[in-house]
């Protein structure tokens, strides 16, 4: 007997039913899993386990916040680009998409994957935003040591991860969001949030009647992310909008590219969208796609593996390296 796949245990719950995606301002990307995203033809070379900040936590530790960098062997200075790890806000694994990671970096930048805080360090969006500037400071300060161009930097992140991705980048000048950073040497000059949460009392506004009051009845671990730990959404909209990327949404953003999956079980894809139409609506640059039939990235919720594989596709990977090299490339800057 051929047993089914089985689901991995989530801490959120996945949809059973999910609405179609409204592309009224966004591109359907078809995508199919061949070919997938090629490796191996530029050599890398690695820094491991990079302390860039040490924190402390709410139970009196400290904890040392870390980055695992990666560029090409050519010894040239090249843009910086930060990968956010996702993880629901419970977890920042910063060996997580190492060959995606890898593929960026093969195109021609310096690719730090980097910790930052989440609800068990009893961190919030704050917290995390801090930690992202943290480290681009570091990074920058230290530019000589990895070969970095210091003059352009982004931040890809993935699921929570382009949470605080597009959080840093519409945040660059505000003095609450700088932590110890300064000014421009925290700030990014492009923002990749893709599969990204944003107002998270509407996280399943896409989904089945079970999904949705599951969030509408139950005090989860976001609540505490955003400074309302054991609240329901409906107690704290306020808190809620405090944490929401839009919120923040000026003009004067950097650029973004927002990419969402069409058959995305955990996040509703309107959350890319909501950030992209307060983009927009604001006079920003911003682009986004779904990517058709594509789950949450690589997480393997469905038995369906092409579902997965979109995300690490050719098609996907170059509209990636492309609007990086669009927007870092230093051709032209001042020295």
């Amino acid at each position: 007997m051929t047993e089914t796949p089985s689901v991995p245990r989530l801490p959120v719950p996945v949809a059973a039913a999910i609405a179609p995606p409204d592309l009224a301002d966004s591109t359907l990307l078809e995508v199919s899993p061949n070919p997938q995203l090629s490796l191996g033809t530029v050599e890398l070379e690695s820094h491991l386990d990079v302390t860039f900040s040490t924190v402390d936590l709410p139970n009196g530790e400290s904890r040392e916040l870390k980055a695992d960098v990666l560029r090409p062997a050519t010894g040239e200075r090249l843009p910086l680009v930060l990968f956010l790890p996702g993880g629901a806000f419970l977890r920042c694994n910063k060996a997580m998409a190492l060959d995606l990671r890898r593929h960026v970096a093969e195109s021609g930048f310096v690719v730090a994957s980097v910790e930052y805080r989440v609800a068990p360090d009893g961190g919030t969006y704050m917290d995390s935003v801090h930690d992202v500037r943290a480290a681009l400071v570091h990074l920058r300060q230290h530019a000589d040591d990895f070969g970095i161009d210091p003059r352009t930097a982004a931040l890809w992140g993935e699921s929570a991860g382009g949470h605080v991705a597009a959080l840093t980048g519409v945040t660059n000048e505000l003095p609450e969001f700088s932590g110890h950073s300064g000014t421009s040497s925290g700030t990014v000059q492009a923002v990749i949030d893709a599969f990204g949460t944003s107002l998270l009392s509407a996280i399943a506004d896409d989904f089945d009647e079970e999904a949705r009051l599951h969030y509408e009845r139950t005090a989860t671990h976001f609540s505490a992310y955003v400074g309302k730990a054991g609240a329901l959404f409906s107690e704290i909209p306020e808190a809620v909008a405090a944490a929401d990327p839009a919120t923040y949404v000026t003009a004067s953003a950097p650029p973004f590219l927002l990419l969402h999956g069409s058959a995305d079980m955990l996040v509703s894809s309107s959350q890319t969208q909501h950030v992209h139409q307060a983009l927009r609506t604001a006079g920003a640059d911003s682009t986004r796609y779904v990517v058709a039939g594509a789950n949450h990235g690589d997480f393997g919720v469905l038995a369906d593996s092409d579902a997965a594989l979109a995300w690490t596709s050719a098609t996907v990977v170059n509209v990636i390296t492309e609007f990086l090299h669009r927007h870092l490339d230093s051709a032209g800057l001042p020295q």
